[in-house]
């Protein structure tokens, strides 16, 4: 009677060790999990606020004006494009307005706010904005970025101008 006690709590043994066992190792794989997914995003975080993008726009006569761009798909392709030397041209009583070579991917980019200061993107034009006046909202203006020097000047620059990343500060 003893052996066969003994045997049955050896087996008993046994088995719970065995339940115990195939209860940790999950958590412990969950928990390395949730580790590298914060890990993650806080390098994702901190790449992202050092990446801020400015561009600056010279005219023949060398005024110039810079702009700050947001994080967005749209300003990123603009950016992307340069350096250009571009036409821009009066559009209306409150836009300068240029073509840049490829069109720019407006997923997941924010829709523009006009106001004086703006840059934009025109969706079925393809075209880029920089707003010098007050303007209404429309479903089709991408928001890129907003003049942060030289803004005064905007409604007065015509003609060929050199678009060019400026190195960050």
């Amino acid at each position: 009677m003893k052996k066969i006690f003994l045997l049955l709590s050896l087996l008993l043994m046994t088995f719970s060790l065995t339940a115990c066992n195939a209860q940790v190792e999950p958590t412990q794989d969950n928990t390395t999990t949730n580790t590298n997914v914060k890990t993650t995003t806080e390098t994702t975080s901190s790449s992202t606020l050092t990446q801020t993008k400015i561009i600056k726009l010279t005219t023949t006569n060398n005024q110039t004006i810079e702009i700050e761009l947001n994080n967005s798909p749209s300003a990123n392709d603009l950016y992307n494009q340069l350096p250009l030397s571009i036409d821009l041209e009066d559009y209306s009583t409150n836009e300068k307005i240029f073509y840049p070579p490829n069109k720019l991917n407006t997923e997941s980019t924010p829709k523009a706010t006009p106001k004086i200061g703006t840059l934009a993107y025109y969706e079925p034009w393809g075209d880029v904005v920089i707003f010098y006046d007050d303007f209404r909202a429309n479903n089709d203006l991408y928001e890129l970025g907003h003049v942060i020097s030289g803004g005064d000047i905007v409604s007065e620059l015509s003609g060929i101008v050199t678009i060019e990343t400026m190195p960050n500060q």
